[in-house]
């Protein structure tokens, strides 16, 4: 999992202090610390609450999600995660923001110098990690 240096800050100042609506026992920053840690060490995301794409897709963007908390990105390739920005989930419902993240993704990507192809196409969620459930 990589992160851009937008959501690395986002990361360090501005989660801790988020409130967790969903599940209020546990912070938002204990749910996005066990996310990443479930992604990171290879456990199986599961289609539904943990993890799923954004609908429709844009050009490969994907969301990582905890309850309250949604991580955009993209795959470069399978099991390989870029994560640009984020945001919580009740802001981003209810100001409709979720097409301007995937546009912010798609720019931040193209105006990298990677190799072709950029991304893993599709909307497979197989395609993108391989413990999927």
């Amino acid at each position: 999992m990589y992160l851009s240096l937008k959501l690395k800050l986002w990361v360090e100042n501005d989660l801790p202090a988020l409130p967790a609506t969903w599940q209020t026992e546990v912070s938002c920053l204990e749910q996005v610390d066990a996310l990443t840690n479930e992604f990171c060490v290879g456990e199986t995301l599961s289609h539904g609450p943990q993890f799923h794409a954004i609908k429709p897709i844009a050009d490969g963007v994907w969301t990582l999600k905890t309850g309250d908390i949604r991580i955009f990105g993209w795959f470069h390739i399978k099991d390989h995660f870029i994560g640009v920005v984020a945001s919580d989930a009740y802001r981003i419902k209810l100001h409709d923001l979720y097409r301007g993240y995937v546009g912010e993704v798609v720019r931040f990507r193209d105006a990298l110098n990677l190799d072709q192809p950029k991304f893993v196409p599709g909307d497979d969620p197989r395609a993108v990690v391989s413990n999927y459930d």
